[in-house]
């Protein structure tokens, strides 16, 4: 049985974010899938990075059971809000401190121990307004150093990404394809 891990990296937790969860669950488990998910902003850590990559800090309880999910998953998907003015302290803070580079693997010590090869990943990038006027204009990519600087260099592959504007509302047309759309990987499990 495949295992898929949703990480919600949306801080307000709002209704068009599990909206989308929601539809990516639903495939997902009619394809035989078992699905968990985390909610990043109600686990309790601190989210700056300690001793400036010198010394790794000590996992709290919290992400040492996120980490433990992370490694079992086969499949990791990230619903990610994207701002055009900030990165969310809690949601970088999750991602420095799981995915430090010794945190994951010893470059001195050429020690794989956290190796997350086999494993696959999606990053769903939701952009606010702003951000999305923006993205239209340049064609710039939201969800780059996640993808390349995160889950890449954690040797998770293949990753792949959706950018998806402002979701005025659930009932409109291009939210509705966007609904489909997500129930459709969740089916492909991919």
């Amino acid at each position: 049985m495949k295992q898929v891990l949703i990480l919600n990296g949306d801080i307000d937790k709002t209704i068009s974010t599990g909206f989308l969860i929601n539809a990516y669950t639903t495939g997902a488990k009619s394809a035989g899938a078992m699905v968990r998910e985390i909610a990043i902003i109600d686990l309790i850590f601190n989210a700056n990075k300690l001793f400036n990559n010198r010394q790794i800090a000590e996992l709290e309880p919290d992400l040492q059971k996120a980490l433990s999910v992370i490694r079992q998953s086969n499949h990791i998907v990230l619903f990610c809000p994207v701002y055009v003015d900030h990165i969310p302290t809690k949601i970088k803070g999750f991602f420095d401190r799981l995915f430090m580079p010794d945190q994951i693997f010893n470059a001195q010590q050429q020690k794989t121990d956290n190796n997350f090869s086999g494993k696959s990943a999606r990053i769903i990038s939701i952009l606010d307004e702003e951000t999305f006027k923006d993205w239209k204009a340049s064609k710039k990519t939201t969800y780059l150093s996640i993808k390349k600087n995160t889950f890449e260099k954690c040797r998770i592959s293949p990753v792949l990404t959706n950018t998806i504007g402002q979701l005025h509302s659930l009932d409109n047309h291009y939210s509705k394809k966007w609904v489909t759309k997500m129930e459709k990987f969740g089916v492909q499990l991919i």
